[in-house]
């Protein structure tokens, strides 16, 4: 197999399988040749990681012309597994991407305990060496010295020889070179051990209670190969040979975080302080990318503790009070995410967006990114110094918890209610407003589709407000300032790939914030049911295609109105656009009184 992470697995049980499942192989796997051993008979049970580590060594010290496509040229990463547990290749390469660099470089997906504390691993679930260090062992002359240390013993220093191959050479590892693997994987989520082969305690029953994040294990072992196949199928993000597009989009929707890092040293072996470190912090890493225009710390302080917003975006918030301001947040993470930004700027949004430098009305929409997606759009596109676009339409928790939390800081009294709408959502503004009309903003409210969450096994369930669009109060988001440091605080330690409404309802809780109805919202719209939305009536569609944005749009714009405001009603709204609505009520109880005033002296 080509590529930095190369996998040499030590069983042929079930070959045929494992070749038929392995990605982006379309030959038969590759066969290494194992050398010889001095001292060590082919029999013995650590002959053959003995001789892997060895034979891969030599190949890769000594390059042949002749074999310049030889497919170890490529290898950094070299792990070694027996051919009956499921390695989700693309999730270990990724961990490893994350701790490049660290020393030394043996990691083992879920190593056992010894003596000490110290982990030692195997085959089973896997053990991987980096390239360099695999040289310098080489270079001590560890095998030989390995070879001799068990040739000596009868019974393995009192360990017996009924263990996998590779349980010698960390053994004999720890021994000679003091050297303890790392942990990689965490044993609550990401990686399925062996345990009792049926019931509920069987490795398939454990990979359908992690539903719905279940693709991001790093090993599970099987116990047949109709079980092998099952597991791939349940992990795999996307599934050719399944139609099952909903639970695709679910994998696809989930993050991937690794739980037992709020507590490294809970389990046994603990994790490494810097390889935990270096996992956290990795998502951060890839979003800032390859040049950042802010450094990794830095960017820490600022989430934690947000600057005064900069730019006309934050200027026209600063305004005069608002009865609501609409936040999209914008992304080019795809070009349909683009699109998408477009059709909602040039059908339900236009209307309320800053134009010509000045605001019309008293609901504002702007949207939200580090860099306006088009220049055209500079002037109504609130960018805050840490954002920091995941890439990734799903994993906006971060974002959001930082947009929120500086709102929350700086400019919460600017506007009477705050909304986020999706891109992919069609927003009645004029429905909205309506909703609105019967809340007090002076109340702690967050109000939207309210949504049941459940954790691990269904065991506990929380509401939240549905991300498709959602309120908060000014009120209540001046109450939120300690639940969304909390919540941002556990997000750069542990937790980066969290969803956004979710997490937003988890931080709300923590300052006893909870959802409401707002209103008839439409979450499961489907292309051409448009008059399904007339009917209904709702504050919000989702989701809505850019091409059934513009259909949509027509059609709730030539809706006839259901009723017909009286010449006074009509007064108050359109004085409302512009004032206050105390400002406006006393406005128009002045110029009746004028006119009242000057019927009773007409002669």
């Amino acid at each position: 197999m080509r590529g930095e992470l190369c996998l040499f697995v030590g069983s042929s049980q079930w070959e045929s399988i494992i070749e038929a499942e392995a990605s982006n192989c379309t030959n038969k796997l590759p066969r290494l040749s194992l050398e010889a051993v001095p001292g060590v008979s082919a029999d013995q049970p650590h002959f053959q990681a003995l001789s892997l580590w060895s034979t891969l060594a030599r190949r890769l010290l000594t390059p042949n012309v002749s074999r310049s496509e030889d497919p170890l040229s490529q290898c950094y990463w070299l792990m070694h597994v027996d051919g009956r547990s499921y390695i989700n290749i693309p999730r270990i390469a990724e961990r490893l991407d994350c701790v490049a660099g660290l020393q030394p470089e043996y990691y083992a997906l879920s190593a056992m305990i010894g003596e000490s504390r110290v982990g030692l691993a195997d085959e089973s679930t896997g053990y991987v060496f980096g390239r360099k260090l695999l040289f310098h062992l080489h270079s001590s002359g560890w095998v030989e010295k390995c070879a001799r240390e068990f040739s000596n013993s009868e019974d393995a220093q009192g360990f017996g020889w009924t263990w996998p191959s590779g349980f010698y050479v960390s053994l004999c590892l720890w021994w000679h070179q003091r050297l303890r693997s790392q942990r990689l994987g965490d044993p609550l989520q990401e990686v399925l051990t062996r345990s009792l082969p049926r019931g509920r305690d069987s490795p398939l029953h454990r990979l359908r209670s992690l539903h719905p994040s279940g693709h991001c294990i790093l090993c599970a072992a099987a116990s047949s190969p109709s079980s092998l196949r099952e597991i791939h199928r349940r992990v795999q993000i996307a599934s050719p040979g399944e139609k099952d597009v909903a639970r695709d989009s679910l994998r696809a929707e989930v993050g991937c975080f690794v739980h037992s890092l709020a507590e490294p040293e809970a389990l046994a072996p603990p994790w490494s302080y810097r390889v935990a470190r270096a996992i956290a912090r990795c998502p951060l890493k890839l979003a800032l990318g390859q040049q950042p225009e802010i450094g990794v710390s830095i960017l820490k302080q600022e989430l934690l503790r947000p600057s005064l917003p900069k730019g006309a975006a934050a200027a026209y918030l600063r305004g005069r009070r608002k009865e609501l301001c609409i936040l999209m947040p914008a992304t080019d993470a795809t070009p349909t995410q683009v699109d998408r930004a477009v059709a909602a700027v040039e059908t339900w949004a236009r209307r309320y967006l800053p134009s010509a430098g000045r605001v019309t009305g008293r609901t504002l929409a702007l949207l939200y990114s580090r860099h306006p997606l088009l220049e055209t759009w500079k002037d109504f596109t609130l960018s805050l110094h840490g954002d920091l676009d995941m890439r990734h339409p799903k994993f906006n928790a971060l974002r959001f918890v930082y947009m929120w939390l500086t709102l929350a800081t700086h400019l919460a009294t600017y506007c009477d209610f705050w909304m986020k709408a999706d891109m992919d959502a069609y927003v009645n503004i004029p429905r909205i407003r309506q909703a609105l009309r019967f809340m007090n903003a002076s109340e702690k409210i967050y109000a939207g589709a309210v949504t049941f969450s459940h954790g691990p096994g269904y065991e506990t369930w929380n509401t939240f407000a549905h991300g498709i669009g959602y309120i908060i109060s000014r009120a209540a988001l001046r109450a939120a300032v300690p639940g969304l440091r909390k919540c941002m605080d556990q997000l750069l330690q542990f937790r980066l790939e969290a969803i956004e409404d979710m997490l937003l309802g988890a931080c709300l809780r923590k300052v006893e914030i909870y959802p409401r109805e707002l209103g008839h919202m439409i979450y499961n719209y489907r292309s051409g049911q448009v008059q399904r939305v007339l009917e209904e009536k709702p504050l919000v569609t989702h989701r809505v295609d850019e091409d059934e944005m513009y259909r949509l749009h027509t059609a709730v714009a030539d809706e006839p109105k259901m009723v017909e405001l009286s010449p006074e009603e009509k007064k108050m709204r359109h004085c409302e656009d512009l004032l206050e609505p105390a400002m406006c009520i006393r406005l128009l109880c002045f110029s009746n009184k004028l006119l009242w005033m000057s019927s009773s002296f007409r002669p």
